[in-house]
């Protein structure tokens, strides 16, 4: 499910990030929108999610479910002893399990000083990345486009590559002593050898070519 956007400056990406949220850092009871208290209505979608799921498990599997939310599993083999099902005991037992994952969870990632955090747990390999990190400029950048980052689809990510692509080539102008171009030409230098042959070299060749050719012309 998608997020409401209830929280302010917490980049939540989905329900269950705000539910981990309103678990962990609140508020609890209030009702400020005038939709009732914010935990019981989270509730209350969480136990509706975890009712439909057991909907649609077979009697047989609710049954087991029972009996091993129930603490039973020693009648397993008795008839006698199986009990009947409880899908009060499993609902509780899911969302307790859910609950304590929720719990556990860090959302330093989404909260609201994620643009210190996030550069700190994550990098940026590949030439460009290296080049940021030797001149100090990873963190910055990483924290200039966290909320990319976090939203991850093929359109932001191609935003970020772009715009790394463009820090990497002011890097390289201002490069003074030509280490990352060495670095470049180290691992790209067949290509790069390629590229220039294709649209620099040849072209100039071919135009010189032509230029000669129309000189011999004109003497003729």
């Amino acid at each position: 499910m998608d997020a409401v956007g209830l929280f302010g400056d917490v980049a939540a990406r989905h329900l269950w990030d705000e539910y981990c949220w309103q678990l962990q850092e609140g508020p609890y009871d209030d009702d400020d929108m005038g939709f009732g208290s914010t935990s019981n209505n989270f509730r209350e979608v969480l136990s509706t999610t975890i009712n439909g799921a057991l909907d649609a498990l077979p009697k047989h599997t609710l049954l087991f479910l029972s009996i091993y939310t129930r603490g039973d599993m020693d009648d397993a083999d008795d008839p006698d002893g199986i009990g009947s099902i409880s899908r009060n005991d499993i609902a509780a037992a899911v969302l307790e399990g859910v609950d304590e994952i929720a719990s556990r969870r860090n959302l330093d990632f989404i909260g609201p000083y994620r643009r210190d955090v996030i550069p700190m747990e994550i990098s940026l390999d590949g030439l460009a990345g290296d080049a940021l990190s030797e001149t100090g400029n990873q963190s910055d950048f990483l924290s200039e486009h966290v909320e990319n980052l976090l939203a991850g689809g093929e359109e932001e990510i191609s935003r970020i590559s772009h715009a790394l692509l463009e820090r990497y080539m002011e890097l390289l102008l201002e490069d003074e002593d030509g280490r990352l171009l060495s670095a470049l030409l180290d691992r790209f230098e067949k290509e790069v050898k390629a590229l220039v042959l294709e649209k620099d070299i040849r072209p100039a060749v071919e135009d010189a070519v032509g230029q000669l050719e129309a000189a011999l012309d004109e003497e003729s």
